[in-house]
């Protein structure tokens, strides 16, 4: 997907190929690196379970920090699964088995809770009724406050909506432990109430996920944040009428009302509600991390700093397995010199719309990449790969003889206009020019120390 309105500072993708394989959410993108998880909150942002053509500024930083201040206050009543939190939009975890239930708590009856009762259908979905009796005032309208707040789980789901599931479902899919996740979830919500209410808020509803580590429950991905949660004005509250939100509810709305066209006015609104939120929650002014550096510098500069990452990457990709030693003495050289590097095999001609789902990815890289090409005979792989990349590309084919060198250079060196495959005999001086523009690529970094001449 396209971001018209991205920039220097916005993020509008996560990947970190040294990390390892992107596992690519609505707002948030993964890695899974040993016992750790590295979740990376860009500035997406997702209504009905898509993505829209726009990014928030500071969003993915904001919901961190959101995040972060709401894991100290509840860590007492669950532990988190935080290691280390080493840039705005990165936060490094513990690697946990995620419970496939979200733990739905509510304290007021609004969305799609109150559309499910006006509609008649929120017992067939939960399997329990909500009568007047439970309501604070005896009656039941829109956004009335209930006497008790109530758990209405629903599925994980990978793709597409999340189903709604009875208390008796959800055990089906969690086991007996779902009994004390569901009073977990529910201290957890007293505590955010509680808070909320001394900063003049309503926490109206939210979620919770919950996973566990060597048999430990923890809370993991977000805690009460505008995207998992609804917070209202207390002041500005009244039952049975819509309330002003500090929430993604906000940007519901106007897809509901102007499809996905958000203008850039209402970008700065959503960015406007979600600082708000913050501020009012932590009591401190919300200023832009690092306004001076773009958001993808400064997250590659912060994860190198702390030993995560090197901070930049080198793809081999070659268009047979025969291509092997060849490749093999690209892997000598690359770890010779300490560069993070990857190896696909991928024909031009034999895998071509895999290559390309592969080089969309990569090009969602945040840290510099340099792909370099491998394919004998006509190389047809290192124009595609250079016509589509974002990076640049340094072809360096793998010849039997001079006769096989004088016969298929020519398929390399003379590509169409666009298409800008540069071109290495040698391994190492493919991997030699490699390393150098990523010393231009990350020179406040010094990653890749110059080699004084021979």
């Amino acid at each position: 997907m396209r971001f018209p309105n991205a920039s220097a500072n916005t993020l509008a993708h996560g990947y970190l190929p040294e990390l390892g394989e992107l596992i690519e959410g609505k707002v948030r993108d993964n890695h899974v690196s040993g016992d750790k998880r590295f979740l990376v909150a860009t500035d997406r942002i997702s209504v009905f379970d898509r993505v829209l053509p726009v990014l928030i500024p500071d969003k993915g930083a904001i919901l961190n920090a959101i995040a972060m201040w709401w894991f100290r206050k509840t860590e007492d009543l669950v532990p988190h699964h935080v290691l280390d939190w080493p840039d705005p939009n990165v936060i490094v975890a513990k690697q946990a088995e995620v419970f496939p239930v979200e733990v739905v708590v509510r304290g007021y009856l609004t969305g799609s809770a109150w559309r499910d009762v006006e509609a008649g259908t929120f017992e067939r979905k939960y399997g329990f009724a909500i009568t007047p009796s439970m309501v604070e005032g005896g009656k039941l309208v829109k956004s009335c406050k209930l006497k008790e707040p109530i758990v209405t789980p629903t599925t994980k789901a990978k793709t597409g909506h999340d189903e709604p599931l009875t208390p008796e479902g959800a055990r089906r899919l969690v086991g007996d432990v779902w009994d004390e996740l569901v009073d977990r979830a529910l201290k957890l919500y007293e505590r955010g109430a509680q808070l909320a209410e001394e900063r003049g808020l309503i926490l109206v509803d939210t979620k919770y996920e919950f996973g566990h580590v060597n048999g430990r429950i923890l809370l993991v991905d977000e805690v009460h944040t505008p995207d998992s949660s609804r917070f209202w004005l207390k002041d500005e509250y009244e039952p049975g009428r819509d309330v002003l939100e500090l929430s993604k509810q906000f940007v519901r709305d106007l897809v509901q009302k102007k499809s996905d066209e958000l203008t850039a006015q209402d970008v700065e609104e959503t960015r406007r509600r979600y600082a708000e939120l913050y501020e009012r929650i932590t009591g401190e002014p919300w200023r832009s991390p690092s306004p001076e550096i773009p958001v993808q510098q400064r997250v590659v500069h912060n994860l190198a700093r702390k030993g995560y990452i090197r901070g930049g990457y080198v793809q081999i990709l070659a268009g047979s397995t025969k291509d092997d030693p060849h490749v093999e003495k690209l892997k000598a050289e690359l770890e010779a010199r300490k560069i993070p590097h990857g190896h696909r095999v991928l024909s031009a001609h034999k895998n071509t719309h895999e290559l390309l789902r592969f080089l969309e990815t990569l090009n969602k890289s945040v840290e510099p990449v340099v792909c370099i090409t491998v394919a004998g005979g006509s190389d047809a792989l290192s124009g595609v790969v250079a016509h589509h990349a974002r990076f640049p590309v340094i072809a360096c084919p793998p010849y039997r003889d001079e006769l096989d060198y004088f016969i298929n250079v020519h398929s390399t060196l003379q590509m169409p206009s666009d298409v800008p495959a540069l071109y290495c005999k040698r391994p190492g001086n493919a991997v030699l020019a490699a390393e150098r523009i990523l010393q231009l690529a990350v020179p406040n970094l010094a990653l890749y120390p110059q080699r004084s001449p021979a």
